[in-house]
């Protein structure tokens, strides 16, 4: 299996830990990555509402790169999944965008035919790869740690665009494979109230931090409740607003929530037994201690 590797913007600038265990993890599934000159994906939000054109152009950009190199798209960020999915949809669909945008592209000698496939890590390790290949690596498996999964808003909303083929006849779709990822790893994928609300980024990022945070602190307040004792995430958006949110939230309200989040990729990389070194941690401002000590029998 080979992939052409999008990577966005947030996760090289602000955890590119996520990048390294990524690249790992499907090393040890003996997935090829091809890394292209992709730019900023643009991102769901922001641009796409200012002048969603130009948003559009920049998107077929990159898929138009993917589509010369004969690779399908995978990517470990939500808000890149998403905007590439929709760009390409609506491409598809509307000749006179198609035609609008195909002209912007020519002066620099692309053309977007729609023929590549974008795809998230979850989807990758979910339908290509599959739960029992995935077992088979794993080497160290997760103790039993109840984990709630996170799975971000962009990562399937809005349904028509990011996975028609799996609606219901009443138009909903809901995720569920980071869950059954994490039970092949050997933790305890717990479900709790309020697991498909927004994290809260997208309004921190635009408008309101302090009500982001309080967005944050509703779910966070329901993982503790289900006993949950770690977060699973699969967006670095997510992973900021779970992570230095919760810092920030701890400053104000003082709740002691102290809930470690993670990328599924370094929960994947710590079941395969890489060494520690491989998936660096180090941009987690929660402490991931408590957890980390389960994992390796310390407790």
């Amino acid at each position: 299996m080979k992939y052409a590797l999008f990577l966005g913007c947030v996760i090289p600038v602000k955890y590119p830990g996520f990048e390294k265990a990524t690249r790992e993890v499907l090393k040890a599934l003996e997935v090829e990555l091809t890394d292209l000159p992709f730019s900023c994906c643009p991102a769901p939000t922001q641009l796409k509402l200012v002048h969603y054109d130009s948003w559009l152009a920049l998107a077929a950009r990159n898929l138009c790169l993917a589509e010369e190199a004969g690779l399908p798209i995978l990517s470990i960020c939500n808000g890149c999944v998403n905007t590439l999915k929709e760009a390409s949809f609506i491409l598809k669909n509307d000749l006179r965008r198609r035609e609008q945008v195909n002209r912007v592209l020519s002066e620099s000698g692309h053309t977007f035919r729609g023929t590549v496939e974008v795809k998230h890590l979850l989807d990758v390790l979910i339908q290509d790869i599959g739960p029992a290949a995935i077992g088979e690596r794993v080497t160290r498996p997760l103790p039993p740690l109840r984990i709630g999964c996170h799975y971000g808003c962009h990562l399937y909303r809005p349904p028509r665009f990011m996975y028609p083929e799996d609606l219901s006849e009443a138009g909903s779709y809901v995720p569920t494979s980071m869950d059954h990822i994490l039970t092949v790893l050997g933790a305890q994928p717990t479900e709790y109230s309020r697991k498909f609300l927004c994290c809260g980024s997208a309004l921190g990022s635009n408008l309101d931090q302090d009500a982001a945070n309080e967005i944050t602190r509703e779910k966070l307040r329901h993982m503790k409740k289900h006993g949950i004792e770690a977060v699973a995430v699969a967006c670095p958006s997510c992973f900021s607003q779970f992570d230095r949110g919760q810092m920030m939230l701890e400053r104000k309200h003082h709740d002691g929530f102290r809930l470690p989040a993670f990328h599924i990729a370094e929960l994947l990389g710590l079941a395969f037994g890489l060494d520690p070194s491989l998936l660096p941690l180090g941009d987690h401002r929660i402490s991931l201690e408590p957890v980390l000590k389960q994992i390796s029998g310390d407790s």
